[in-house]
């Protein structure tokens, strides 16, 4: 067994900071514009786009909403996940390498223009993202990025000295980046969005879809009614263009702990093993979160690499406490980018394969099937198209 007190208690800092849902089941006979099935970022912002224009949208969640994929991130907002824009250029070229570098600056700005317009209190923070390295044989692709992200017009700076209580042989820095508190800025969308012709249903699994005109979607509760589906569940259940044969899921883990002294302001990512940190308001001061080693997905026994992400934030940070541990899980496409937009069959969409971006690629998502729905446009996404492969 784990030593809790020692290792941490086994639970997202998210989840354990909030309080639970507790919407009802399906309404059996409903017909809305929209039935969006996950109750993640990508489900949750898209039916509050939706709503915003009008549209009268029913959520529903097998379990309860934000309370799975979602609440296992770290919860950086950034243009980039990583060092990715050099090796797009090369492998996409420069017009899908900027439309994905535009893609992630909206979906920041978005992020922030929600917050700002619905008053929300989610300790949304405008903060630096530094992406490093501790070996000087890897400075050379640091430059390789820095060339690229400059070129796509991104605010990338090169830095030698990254303000980190140990030593770096230097990175880049993105300035004006920003982090938060996810749990607490979706139940706020979530309050907002329930309401006024528009639904969440929780513990209501969605077992397939019905095509036609107007779209059935069948739950172990019932049936309800839409002339459009989204599918922004981890991995598609209703996937009539067997997209998960070009998804590969994994997992991350994460912990939540004190130091003794003070962690520098910023977002921090070694991008070769990836490793990276962040902090978080708490009564008991900055709580760093630090997240990396990486698993297939149906690995079982999770300890080993819970005991290896606490060694490597041992061998960097004065430790004091570990007060949280957790892992998150997510899938990358056969390119590394999102699928998103409409599937093979007229008015049903699908968001997946958010490779561990999931705040800017959810969001993404969202800004894009809502135009998508209202517009019918999707020359501008053709990168995320989901029927692409």
């Amino acid at each position: 067994m784990v030593d809790q007190d020692k290792h941490g208690k086994n639970g997202s800092f998210w989840i354990e900071t909030c309080p639970k849902t507790n919407f009802p089941t399906l309404k059996e006979g409903l017909k809305v514009d929209t039935v969006i099935l996950g109750g993640g970022i990508a489900g949750i912002t898209t039916a509050t786009l939706l709503k915003d224009l009008g549209y009268k949208v029913a959520l529903i969640e097998s379990n309860r909403i934000i309370k799975d994929v979602t609440i296992g991130t770290t919860a950086k907002i950034s243009v980039a996940p990583n060092m990715i824009y050099s090796d797009l250029i090369k492998n996409l070229g420069k017009s899908k390498a900027q439309i994905y570098a535009n893609t992630n600056q909206r979906a920041l700005d978005k992020i922030a223009e929600i917050v700002s317009d619905k008053n929300i209190k989610c300790e949304f923070e405008r903060i630096p993202l530094y992406i490093y390295t501790e070996s000087d044989v890897k400075v050379d692709r640091i430059n390789e990025e820095i060339t690229a992200a400059k070129d796509l017009g991104l605010p990338v700076s090169r830095v030698d000295n990254i303000p980190l209580p140990f030593k770096t042989a230097g990175g880049l820095m993105y300035e004006n980046q920003a982090q938060f508190h996810p749990r607490k800025y979706l139940l706020a969308l979530a309050e907002n969005l329930d309401g006024d012709g528009c639904y969440i249903f929780e513990n209501t699994n969605a077992i397939t879809v019905k095509e036609g005109n107007i779209k059935e979607v069948i739950t172990d509760k019932g049936s309800i009614w839409a002339d459009n589906v989204v599918v922004t569940t981890h991995t598609p259940i209703y996937d009539p263009d067997e997209l998960l044969k070009h998804l590969t899921p994994a997992r991350s883990y994460v912990m939540g702990l004190y130091i003794n002294g003070e962690f520098p302001e910023g977002m921090f990512i070694d991008y070769d093993p990836t490793h990276t940190y962040r902090t978080t308001p708490t009564d008991k001061g900055k709580l760093v979160i630090v997240a990396g080693e990486h698993s297939p997905i149906d690995v079982i026994d999770r300890d080993d690499y819970y005991n290896r992400l606490e060694n490597y934030a041992r061998q960097h940070l004065d430790v004091k406490s570990i007060e949280y541990r957790w892992s998150s899980h997510d899938s990358v496409s056969d390119d590394g980018l999102p699928m998103i937009g409409m599937t093979s069959t007229d008015g049903i969409y699908v968001a997946a394969g958010f490779g561990f971006w999931g705040m800017n690629n959810g969001t993404t998502s969202a800004m894009i099937i809502s135009d998508m729905i209202k517009n019918n446009k999707t020359d501008l996404y053709n990168i995320f198209d989901p029927l692409r492969f």
